[in-house]
């Protein structure tokens, strides 16, 4: 994992996802675009971040095991700058809706997260 020591921030992502298998394939993902990762459970506390504050927070919203919109409500209160993304199975419409209106900006389906997660962020 690279981080730039130019001076200039380095661009972290914060994953919530509770699934070993997932969340290692995204991790994975989100270095090679030169982001440096954080994974959890929860929401971390602003104070544990030492300063920096995620530029991309990535929900696994089909998680039986997290709440993904109420996750997606905290990060849009505690990381208004953030960019909050969301996946989950493409048929679960009920999840999608209710991450929506949590404030969730772009929902991918597992397939788009796992297999082309570059090119589902870059399409705003």
């Amino acid at each position: 994992m690279s981080e730039k020591t130019s001076g200039e921030e380095t661009n972290f992502a914060l994953l919530l996802d509770d699934n070993l298998m997932s969340a290692t394939r995204l991790q994975t993902q989100l270095e090679r675009l030169n982001l440096r990762v954080q994974t959890a459970r929860v929401v971390p506390e602003t104070e544990t971040l030492n300063g920096q504050t995620p530029t991309l927070v990535l929900i696994n919203l089909g998680s039986r095991g997290l709440n993904g919109v109420a996750l997606a409500s905290v990060c849009r209160e505690r990381f208004s700058q953030a960019r909050v993304v969301g996946f989950c199975g493409h048929l679960e419409t009920e999840i999608r809706r209710a991450a929506k209106a949590a404030g969730v900006q772009k929902i991918l389906t597992n397939e788009q997260a796992f297999s082309a997660l570059e090119k589902s962020l870059s399409n705003k």
